[in-house]
């Protein structure tokens, strides 16, 4: 457990280091106009259900091998709630990582720009393709299950779809906006999961 506790205490230094470079390099730089998957913003969407896997191994470790049956009860009956708790935003995580992984935006609404590469290839330009059929917005019915908004936009296209997800994009509804803006019809769906 010692092993356990050293690596959320490195943990939890990686990330306070990292939102103080992130809000130096903020005062400094220029706001960001191309979105990509970075490892830094896996850490920030991952970071509560990752602390509550920690807290709850920390928690029910010494526990589970206990002397008497009742506390091994009660220390595998947090661990599961806890892990509960953070399975579901763990693997919406991940489905959308194996969507977003190669992928880059290019989004700016001021200068009209909106790009979609795939391995660094483009792969959707509405100056140049036209604008996309019907987009479907999913949402989460209950984002707060999941820790954070987790939502995906699908934008049809001839050699297939490409989703747009919530690790690409903190916050779907500036693209939503400029999409309805230019006139493509966008299909909100409240889902129970937000899984694509």
């Amino acid at each position: 457990m010692k092993v356990l506790r050293s690596l959320l205490e490195v943990a939890f230094t990686l990330v306070v280091l990292l939102g103080l470079a992130r809000w130096a390099l903020g005062l400094f730089g220029k706001k960001t106009t191309v979105y990509r998957p970075t490892a830094t913003r896996q850490l920030a969407l991952l970071t509560w259900p990752l602390l509550a896997v920690g807290t709850g191994l920390a928690a029910a470790g010494p526990g589970l091998f206990a002397a008497t049956a009742a506390e091994r009860g009660l220390a595998w009956a947090l661990l599961l709630a806890v892990l509960a708790l953070a399975a579901p935003a763990l693997l919406l995580h991940l489905r959308y990582y194996t969507f977003n992984a190669a992928t880059t935006l290019i989004f700016n609404p001021l200068e009209g720009r909106l790009q979609v590469a795939l391995d660094e290839v483009l792969a959707y330009d509405p100056a140049r393709q036209g604008w996309p059929g019907p987009v479907e917005w999913s949402r989460c019915r209950w984002p707060g299950v999941f820790w954070r908004r987790y939502e995906y936009l699908r934008l049809p296209l001839p050699q297939g779809d490409i989703i747009l997800t919530s690790l690409l994009l903190p916050d779907m509804h500036p693209l939503v906006r400029y999409l309805r803006h230019f006139g493509v019809d966008v299909v909100e769906r409240r889902r129970a999961w937000a899984w694509c």
